[in-house]
């Protein structure tokens, strides 16, 4: 687990808020805190879809919400001329590249202990903090999949232009 201060919150915002850059994440929970508190549970509601609509729109083994589907709602929150007073939004890696990182570290045997690589983002009204880490199914001691994980964040956030410092 690895902490970060986003250096430039305004371009960090845009990026998540305006951008594609976190689309492809998976949303666990949102929360911002406005006129009113808003909660976001990321989980998708099975229920709502018949089986045929699970199938072609590929819901079958993850049930999280990509943020892109959720951002623009989200983001319509916001708009405005008062900032938040917080906000926070839990994201997943997805399945598919959590797996590939894991196999290409050559950690094949991690892949039934990790059930999530997750990234915190919470504001406070004045700054942005990320916080990595892993959620296990299983127990185990080995901290490895963090490392790969925390490698993981710190290349995407450099490879998007976010500027940041380690806490």
């Amino acid at each position: 687990m690895r902490a970060f201060q986003i250096t430039e919150t305004g371009n960090f915002m845009t990026k998540l808020l305006s951008g594609e850059t976190f689309d492809l994440f998976l949303l666990e929970e949102a929360s911002l805190h406005m006129q009113i508190n808003w909660t976001i549970d990321g989980h998708i509601n099975m229920d709502f879809y018949t089986r045929e609509e699970q199938e072609k729109l590929g819901l079958s083994g993850h049930p999280l919400v990509e943020w892109s589907q959720v951002r623009p709602g989200f983001r319509s929150l916001i708009l405005g001329k008062k900032a938040p007073t917080a906000l926070s939004i839990i994201l997943h890696c997805p399945a598919g590249q959590m797996e590939k990182a894991l196999l290409e570290a050559g950690l094949k045997n991690l892949l039934e202990y990790v059930g999530a690589m997750v990234l915190t983002v919470r504001y406070d009204g004045a700054q942005v903090t990320l916080v990595t880490g892993i959620a296990l199914k299983n127990f185990t001691m080995d901290k490895q999949a963090d490392a790969v994980w925390d490698e993981m964040v710190v290349r995407f956030l450099s490879d998007q232009g976010i500027a940041f410092t380690e806490l």
